[in-house]
């Protein structure tokens, strides 16, 4: 069971390190992509067709694996920073947090969450 204080220290946490992640999933996705744009560009100036079309078809995997590696970091640390249920030992995200919070139990076994 945690106190009022332990259980929004760790949900501040969580946001902390959710915000971190997000930023990094933007700036890694928004800034690749725009380069990938651009080395496109320049491939099909400066590069035969097919050197250029697989160059880009192996640049885009890669970026496409980097964004989903980054999605799935997000997920596990969302879901391992969440507070969790000390009789069933779910994750407290998202509704389930607000319930806890609201009603302090677990809206999967209602046990008591919150002193």
């Amino acid at each position: 069971m945690y106190s009022r204080e332990a259980f929004d220290r760790l949900r501040a946490a969580a946001k902390v390190r959710e915000r971190a992640d997000s930023r990094w999933l933007a700036l890694v996705s928004i800034g690749l992509g725009l380069g990938q744009l651009a080395f496109i560009r320049w491939a099909e100036a400066s590069l035969a067709r097919q050197t250029a079309v697989a160059l880009e078809g192996a640049l885009f995997l890669l970026y496409a694996a980097l964004v989903l590696w980054l999605l799935w970091r997000l997920q596990l640390h969302k879901r391992i920073g969440a507070p969790q249920c000390p009789r069933c030992g779910a994750a407290l995200q998202g509704l389930s947090e607000r319930i806890a919070t609201a009603t302090g139990r677990c809206d999967r076994c209602g046990a008591q969450v919150l002193e």
